[in-house]
């Protein structure tokens, strides 16, 4: 049986940078649709809704607003499923950086 699905899912790995410590693994359209998931699971859907979400650079690390580090698991040879919130550095090591995610009001 073949599906199609409109969107190509991705699994990306989210770092909070300030402590390096990997927050989840999150399968997404986009790095920006993770940190959108990942903050409503934290924080709810008004929290979410009150915010702006835009692809940063490095300068953006040293901004007032929270940042994420969104990294692209698929064909980094780690295994997603097994991966904690202590393993941020080997998925820095591995995996590609997909973008530096900016999380600010609106």
């Amino acid at each position: 049986m073949n599906m199609t699905t409109p969107h190509k899912l991705t699994t990306f790995a989210v770092i909070d940078p300030g402590p390096n410590v990997l927050l989840e693994v999150i399968r997404a359209e986009s790095p920006v649709v993770a940190v959108e998931r990942l903050e409503g699971k934290m924080r709810g859907p008004e929290y979410v809704a009150a915010r702006s979400y835009d692809v940063g650079g490095e300068e953006s690390l040293d901004g007032a607003d929270p940042v994420y580090l969104v990294y692209e698991l698929d064909d980094s040879g780690l295994d997603a499923e097994g991966l904690t919130g202590e393993d941020a550095g080997q998925v820095r090591a591995q995996a590609d950086l997909a973008a530096v995610v900016v999380s600010s009001a609106k």
